[in-house]
């Protein structure tokens, strides 16, 4: 779960009263046999005046670039100019590295994803926080305007609170525990941090914060030989990861 990424994708750029098709994946970007499809909370479009239309995303297996891949997608409707925020979050589980040879220290995850969709021409609010998201990532500059060799600055805020989260920036192709590209850091006191986007294409960037609270999950699913639905497992901690797409001309 914690090894994974939950991410997102869709064209950043349309015009109003379009419709575009949009996708969640959860596994490795860079190996595509890694992909499936977790238990999923919820996927929604934020609309530029606000109003968050839910989603009912569909299962896929086949997808060019990626081949026999697991997926959601649905195509949405852009209505409005302007911004909207496309989100997913995965239900809650609890992980363990200890279940992978690691130090064994469980914790409760909630995981987050989202990208940015800009109807032109319209009012500009990709800076807008996705609907209350408990962890969010707020860029300074548009994200549908960035090319490669830009600098890009973002906020990380744990309940509107800017926090000193962990963060990663990767490209897709990279391998995100094995790639020296792949930059991580701690973001500031401010909650923010700095990523040169050396090259164009699809880049992830991510932030996770922990809360040092303990507790009990009823598992609603099944995941491998770890657990089955209705099992009852402890955690030490509570753990937030949300990730924005971003494309790079």
């Amino acid at each position: 779960m914690s090894d994974h990424l939950l991410w997102v994708e869709t064209r950043d750029r349309t015009e109003p009263k379009t419709v575009q098709r949009v996708y969640s994946f959860f596994g490795h970007p860079s190996m595509s046999s890694s992909l499936y499809i977790p238990q999923m909370d919820t996927a929604f479009l934020l609309t530029p005046s606000g109003e968050k239309i839910g989603l009912e995303m569909k299962r896929g297996d086949w997808l060019a670039g990626y081949g026999n891949a697991e997926h959601l997608y649905a195509d949405v409707r852009i209505d409005r100019p302007g911004d909207s925020i496309f989100v997913v979050a995965r239900s809650p589980g609890v992980y363990d590295m200890g279940w992978h040879g690691g130090k064994s220290d469980p914790f409760l995850s909630y995981n987050f994803a989202k990208a940015v969709i800009h109807a032109g021409p319209g009012e500009a609010c990709w800076f807008a926080s996705a609907a209350n998201l408990p962890l969010d990532l707020i860029p300074e500059q548009a994200p549908y305007e960035l090319k490669a060799g830009d600098h890009i600055r973002i906020t990380a805020k744990y309940l509107g609170k800017p926090v000193k989260a962990s963060w990663t920036a990767s490209y897709w192709t990279w391998d995100e525990h094995g790639d020296s590209r792949v930059k991580r850091g701690i973001a500031g006191e401010d909650g923010s941090f700095s990523v040169d986007l050396i090259q164009g294409g699809l880049w992830f960037l991510d932030a996770a914060y922990s809360l040092p609270q303990s507790g009990s999950w009823t598992a609603t699913h099944s995941l491998a030989q770890f657990f089955k639905s209705g099992d009852m497992l402890n955690y030490n901690s509570l753990r937030y990861k949300t990730t924005l797409s971003v494309w790079v001309r």
